[in-house]
């Protein structure tokens, strides 16, 4: 967890006290706990956080063998997230570099032996802080949504589309809840996931994650707006699912089918988002891009001052060293900016991914 400074702190929950509304009215969320047939639960219990902290962990679990060695077909993927949550990813673990599941504490995810990396203020040296460390682990899925009237993702894939998981396959779930300055978590961190399980489809679900890491929103420009593209592999695909991500300075989140090949920004977006905290996930789609095409994303950005209303950890972190209060790419919400998409398409092409970082 991170921790403002002593006077930092004091400062910012004077301000939240003096002009922050009460919270909504939470009455916690219930999801059934699955059996076997039905597929796996996962429960993950974070705690509270105390004003001007910042959590990210890191768990990590074996997929449970339920089919007698056969594989796990997930069909639909049901979270429920308590409010603050800034995003809750589930990936599949590949190469493994320095966030290491034999290095974390052995812990419990309701009946599911676990490991846990804590994510501790130290954002220059904590594995579970730095997105190389999971640059080749695909996603399964993802929640942005946990506001107190509807804390849940429920997400139905297509019909004849699923998420193939081999048992034993190590897989990561990695939670960021933050309670400083415009993102507060009232009522503690606790994430329930539940993966139902299927018959086995024909076609196969893929993911795609792609990242503009190249952003700088600072003092001087005030606005600012940066561009990403990311071609699908060979043969045609349909988009299924989509959702954007950024921090507080983020304005408006847009994608676009892409022809592969065009310089000039596609007419129309296929999803807009205009909410940094509770972005939505666009379920449902039917897109379907040119061959040898892809997406194009946008993510535009308003600076506004940092919470502790202090740039000096802003320009610290700058890789420019610009002195400008330059907002650049990092986890870390109150100091850094992150410009990612998530994306779900099938089918998925000889159990590759999509990377575009």
């Amino acid at each position: 967890m991170r921790r403002l400074t002593q006077y930092a702190a004091l400062a910012v929950a004077a301000v939240a006290l003096a002009c922050s509304p009460a919270p909504e009215p939470f009455n916690g969320w219930t999801l059934p706990m699955l059996t076997a047939t039905e597929g796996f639960s996962l429960r993950l219990e974070e705690g509270a956080l105390k004003s001007g902290e910042e959590s990210q962990n890191c768990y990590f679990l074996r997929v449970p063998d339920l089919n007698q060695g056969a594989p796990v077909w997930l069909t639909r993927v049901n979270i429920a997230v308590n409010p603050g949550s800034h995003h809750m990813n589930i990936f599949r673990v590949k190469t493994i570099i320095d966030l290491d599941p034999a290095k974390g504490e052995p812990i419990k995810l309701g009946e599911h032996d676990a490991t846990l990396v804590r994510g501790y203020a130290d954002f220059a040296n904590n594995p579970c802080w730095h997105s190389a460390n999971w640059a080749d682990w695909p996603l399964i899925a993802n929640s942005q949504n946990s506001e107190p009237d509807n804390p849940y993702t429920d997400w139905q894939l297509p019909e004849n589309v699923g998420i193939k998981l081999e048992p034993g396959e190590m897989l990561m779930v990695q939670t960021h809840y933050v309670n400083l300055g415009a993102q507060l978590t009232p009522y503690g961190a606790h994430v329930g996931i539940n993966l139902h399980q299927g018959a086995a489809p024909s076609m196969e679900m893929g993911s795609l994650f792609a990242t503009q890491q190249s952003i700088r929103v600072c003092r001087s420009q005030g606005t600012a707006k940066f561009s990403g593209t990311c071609r699908f592999p060979r043969g045609q695909v349909t988009i299924a699912a989509a959702n954007g991500h950024f921090h507080s300075r983020g304005r408006k989140f847009e994608v676009f089918s892409w022809d592969g090949q065009s310089a000039e920004q596609p007419a129309a977006p296929f999803y807009t988002s205009n909410n940094w905290d509770d972005p939505p996930m666009a379920r449902g789609l039917d897109i379907k891009p040119p061959m040898g095409g892809g997406v194009w994303w946008n993510c535009s950005y308003q600076w506004i001052p940092p919470v502790a209303d202090s740039c000096d950890e802003v320009n610290a972190k700058d890789p420019l060293k610009g002195n400008d209060c330059c907002y650049t790419f990092g986890g870390n919400v109150d100091v850094g900016e992150h410009c990612n998409l998530f994306l779900y398409y099938y089918p998925r092409v000889e159990n590759t991914d999509v990377f575009c970082l």
